[in-house]
């Protein structure tokens, strides 16, 4: 996000009020400067339903392999089949199966929770961001309509002095030629 545009102290003042060309092309750039904030702040949201749609298809598929998993160890070997020393090679088969299937469900799980962190990370932050956006637009927006009501009174004070000084002239007497 970029550093906010900076404020005039005052517009340039014009014979009844402020320059007009001046003030609109201020509040062209800030209108300009809120439309950039807003795409900014889409985008982010838009990461990060990314990243939810990144993560729902990550569980999915981890669920979808503890299924098979689960459906590969439960098929053992019949072991009336097999002699003794097979049954022993066997024994030590599903016991090793069993320790490698632990192993792979932890390690699932901790990337399902490293997943999950990183995308309520993301979404923390994209909302977060977005919250500073709208929050800067609505400060220069006041800060806009500030200005607009600080020129108005400026205007409106600089009409009632006008007013005065026409009703004070056309009050005095005309000045008489002395002869």
């Amino acid at each position: 996000m970029t550093a906010p545009l900076p404020l005039p102290e005052s517009f340039a003042l014009r014979l009844r009020g402020y320059d007009r060309e001046q003030v609109d092309e201020r509040i062209d750039e800030l209108l300009a400067e809120i439309r950039w904030l807003s795409t900014d702040r889409d985008a982010a949201v838009a990461e990060a339903e990314n990243l939810a749609r990144q993560l729902e298809r990550a569980r999915t598929e981890h669920a979808e392999l503890r299924a098979r998993t689960d459906r590969l160890c439960r098929t053992p070997a019949d072991p009336a089949a097999v002699g003794d020393r097979v049954r022993h090679l066997l024994d030590l088969a599903h016991a090793e199966a069993d320790g490698i299937v632990a192993t792979a469900r932890e390690r699932a799980a901790a990337i399902v929770r490293e997943a999950e962190a990183a995308a309520d990370r993301r979404t923390a932050d994209a909302r977060a961001q977005a919250g500073r956006i709208v929050g800067d637009a609505r400060r220069r927006a006041a800060r806009l309509a500030e200005i607009e009501r600080r020129t108005a009174d400026r205007l409106r004070q600089i009409d009632a002095v006008l007013a005065d000084a026409e009703s004070r002239l056309a009050e005095q007497a005309p000045l008489r030629a002395v002869a």
